[in-house]
């Protein structure tokens, strides 16, 4: 066996995990460190750098997170073999790296997001990363109740085939539920889709116009939809956001030099930043889209999530040129798992649309629909709004008071008027975000960060935190650690100016 020399330098150019981590993928990929070749215990090899545990533990996630790595239970930390990373095809995506240098390939939001949801699903992390509502407000017995007695009901009927539309009595309530919002829709004008991610995604089909297909979005913007354009090669041009939401005064500008098929919105307590656009602005962007005759997708995911006051009118309400898309669902009000969302798209477009989600899926889970339909009826659903409404607006309220408690002066956040999400601006100059999610995993808390929502790649020093998924007495706790976190992250960047240097001899 070998030695060879370690050098960390305790400056804040770069973290120490990195460093060791940047030592250890050298040796590997050169060939110094072969195949199988096992690496020194996390524990033995923080005592020889006189570093903390969790720095070694850092650098080996890089690794492994590379492929270069693998970690036995029981055993230890393998080198595998090195030239695995670099002979993957083209199609197949090599495991993200969160901070340090560019990656060989591109990696794109939905694929670093993935990553973080694995470190946050950690035994113990308290997670405010994730999109989804809180589990303990789904209406199980309700739901086992109304699939019940669909099955006693309807029997085989409820297992079979459903016309692409969707099933017409949950149309019809659903077109009662818009009618009460000022939508001027029927039942016929509704399709019924897997979920609003999947209204969206036919919304695209339908404008898509080959391959310099673009489309505007809202600058940062929700992921899932960046992931959609992603996988159908669109390309998003990105309006800058303020306090109030879209720049629309910048709207017309970006149409006229980038000719966009689509603009998407979500006017209503937005993903990730929880801002709702003012009534003005949502006229104005409504006269600039019929001007141009560039049709808007609405994004309605959160609407029925509001805490103070009720949300401004929709697009969609406001339409008088029929060039809305509107977009909507169940999955963050009431059951995440059963898929169903809505689309309502211009009229002269609807026979598209159902002729798209045909060739997509031929149609919506018969038995969720009416399951859906019978929870619907049962006159429920007000009650159960209420009360996920009060319990949400109390999670946030809690966030917030602990955030004034544990965050720096220097960071920037607004009250939400609804929604499940607080969007943090961290100081600037400073340590990015993705800097802060590897700190913050060692104390067991976890967050989104904010470029992964971003068409630009904008956001390095922003996070996304989800109020909803968590009870209050977590939510304080998870912002008191995230809080250490930042504290210690500042204090390791802030070191002395002269580096220190420790050396180390490993095998």
């Amino acid at each position: 066996m070998f030695f060879s020399r370690l050098e960390l330098d305790r400056d804040k150019s770069r973290a120490l995990y990195l460093q060791v981590a940047d030592h250890l993928r050298h040796r590997i990929e050169s060939g110094e460190l072969a195949c199988d070749t096992r690496l020194p215990a996390s524990r033995v090899l923080a005592k020889q750098l006189g570093v903390n545990r969790v720095t070694v533990v850092n650098a080996y996630a890089e690794l492994e997170a590379e492929g270069l790595v693998t970690t036995k239970v029981g055993s230890g930390t393998y080198v595998t073999a090195a030239n695995e990373t670099s002979v993957h095809d083209d199609q197949t995506p090599m495991p993200v790296r969160l901070g340090g240098p560019p990656l060989r390939r591109h990696w794109n939001a939905g694929q670093m997001m993935n990553e973080m949801m694995r470190l946050a699903r950690q035994p113990g992390v308290l997670s405010f990363a994730a999109g989804t509502p809180a589990s303990e407000f789904i209406p199980v017995n309700e739901f086992r109740r109304a699939i019940n007695d669909v099955l006693r009901r309807d029997g085989a009927d409820a297992l079979q085939y459903e016309e692409a539309s969707g099933y017409f009595p949950l149309r019809q309530v659903i077109a009662e539920m818009l009618q009460d919002q000022d939508i001027e829709v029927k039942a016929n004008d509704i399709l019924i889709t897997a979920g609003c991610q999947q209204a969206m995604d036919i919304a695209l089909q339908v404008m898509a116009r080959g391959k310099d297909n673009v489309l505007v979005v809202e600058e940062p913007c929700y992921l899932g939809l960046l992931d959609l354009l992603s996988s159908k090669r669109i390309t998003p041009v990105g309006v800058p956001m303020d306090e109030h939401g879209m720049r629309v005064d910048q709207l017309e500008q970006i149409i006229l030099r980038h000719r966009p098929s689509l603009i998407y919105s979500t006017p209503n307590f937005h993903n990730p930043t929880g801002i709702s656009i003012p009534l003005e602005r949502r006229m104005a962007m409504l006269e600039i889209a019929a001007r141009y005759g560039v049709p808007i997708l609405e994004d309605t995911t959160y609407d029925e999530l509001y805490y103070e006051s009720k949300p401004l009118p929709t697009l969609k309400s406001l339409d008088t040129n029929d060039i809305v898309f509107h977009a909507g669902g169940f999955s963050k009000t009431l059951v995440p798992g059963i898929r169903i969302g809505y689309l309502v798209a211009p009229q002269s477009l609807q026979e598209r649309v159902v002729t798209t989600k045909q060739t997509t899926d031929i149609l919506t889970s018969p038995l969720n629909q009416r399951a859906l339909h019978a929870y619907l009826e049962s006159g429920g659903f007000p009650d159960h709004l209420k009360m996920v409404r009060t319990a949400y607006q109390t999670r946030r309220d809690t966030m917030l008071a602990a955030m004034e408690q544990h965050f720096p002066d220097e960071a920037r956040w607004q009250r939400p008027g609804g929604g499940i999400y607080l969007w943090v601006e961290m100081p600037q100059p400073g340590p990015t975000a993705t800097e802060l999610y590897l700190t913050a995993i060692n104390y067991n808390v976890a967050f989104s960060i904010g470029s992964v929502f971003s068409a630009g790649g904008y956001f390095a020093h922003a996070m996304r935190l989800n109020f909803a998924g968590c009870p209050p007495d977590e939510i304080e706790e998870g912002i008191r650690r995230l809080g250490k976190a930042w504290k210690e992250l500042l204090s390791r960047s802030n070191t002395l100016a002269e580096p220190r240097r420790v050396s180390l001899h490993i095998l």
